[in-house]
């Protein structure tokens, strides 16, 4: 059973963006969920059960309005994902101008903490990392129809988020109407193999990946270009291969550190996660979806954009409708992607 607490958040952003709108004589209420899983203890990684889910809806929500759930992307959580810049957009000023101009159809938009130890999420049941998507799919979502009443629900998100949106709309498609991934992990032989070699290294100067992670959360500067591929790396490696019979932290490696030798046989359970390559097997949901929204930059620095093309030509040969879009950019402050994004679930779903 869920145990949940309910509490009005109003951020000074917040504040000064229900100003703005109602300028426009229409307010944004902002309201955050504190949420205890049962799913969620006793993980592996000895994360919080208790998570906060950001809520956000026009100042006269309606019943039977889309939801929108949004997923952070690797290293990031609510805040993050909400944080205001003084050189770009926040994702509360985006919303907030959504609102303005009635573009997201009454919807509410949810914000999902999913935060690791091991920097970031991939929304699957681990038995390395804890049940995120039976967490997701089990409990948020029943609650947040029990309270909201929303008439179809999508899923967005960004890199690993954006994985996360396609996995479960696909995995989940009798709950999930829609989908909006911007540069997701997919195509993970461009994503994830580049990295490897600074993996190994780490983790053979480390003894290990264990001991590496107690040395990574003891470092000073943990944002270095080297230590966040690692993380990413060893995150990923937690969800796409957990193996409760491995010594490395119950994981098991695409690789061997100690000689460099590639293990074929982990990297084929990779693959069976990958987007690009698992979207002819879900032609069937695919087809269902009320929306379906995929983008990534031409210049971004995981190559992402290879995956992202790989799923447009499949729902092409396949004559799924779908909104496919390329965009002069990386693959970090995009945040300006969700305002095409979500306008284009919220009226499908509407």
């Amino acid at each position: 059973m869920l145990i949940y607490n309910l509490k009005i958040f109003l951020s000074s952003e917040a504040k000064l963006n229900n100003l703005i709108l109602k300028r426009n004589h229409q307010t944004m209420k902002t309201m955050s969920f504190i949420v205890k899983s049962n799913l969620l203890v006793g993980n592996a990684l000895g994360d919080r059960a208790e998570r906060e889910i950001r809520i956000f809806t026009p100042d006269n929500p309606k019943n039977d309005a889309p939801l929108l759930i949004g997923l952070p992307s690797f290293g990031n959580d609510p805040d993050s994902f909400l944080a205001s810049s003084p050189l770009a957009d926040s994702f509360t000023t985006i919303l907030s101008r959504l609102y303005s101009k009635d573009l997201l159809r009454g919807s509410t938009v949810a914000i999902l903490d999913s935060k690791t130890k091991l920097g970031g999420n991939y929304f699957l049941n681990s038995t390395a990392t804890g049940q995120y998507e039976n967490f997701l799919v089990k409990e948020v979502v029943p609650e947040l129809k029990k309270k909201l009443t929303p008439s179809r629900i999508a899923l967005f998100g960004k890199g690993s988020g954006g994985f996360g949106a396609y996995t479960l709309a696909v995995r989940n498609s009798g709950l999930f109407q829609g989908f909006a991934a911007h540069s997701m992990d997919a195509g993970f032989e461009n994503v994830f193999i580049p990295d490897f070699s600074d993996a190994m290294e780490e983790f053979r100067s480390a003894n290990g990946p264990f001991r590496w992670l107690e040395k990574y959360w003891n470092s000073m500067n943990r944002l270095t270009s080297r230590k966040i591929k690692v993380l990413r790396t060893l995150c990923a490696a937690a969800f796409f291969s957990p193996d409760v019979n491995s010594g490395e932290m119950g994981v098991s490696l695409p690789f061997d550190f100690e000689n460099g030798d590639f293990r074929q046989e982990v990297w084929a359970i990779w693959q069976k996660d990958d987007p690009a390559q698992n979207v002819k097997n879900f032609t069937r949901q695919l087809e269902s979806m009320n929306a379906i929204f995929i983008d990534a930059g031409t210049m971004d620095e995981f190559s992402a954009i290879w995956g992202s093309r790989a799923i447009s030509n499949q729902l092409k040969n396949s004559k799924i409708n779908h909104t496919y879009e390329e965009f002069e950019d990386g693959h970090f402050g995009i945040n300006y992607r969700f305002e095409k994004s979500l306008p284009v679930l919220a009226q499908a779903l509407a």
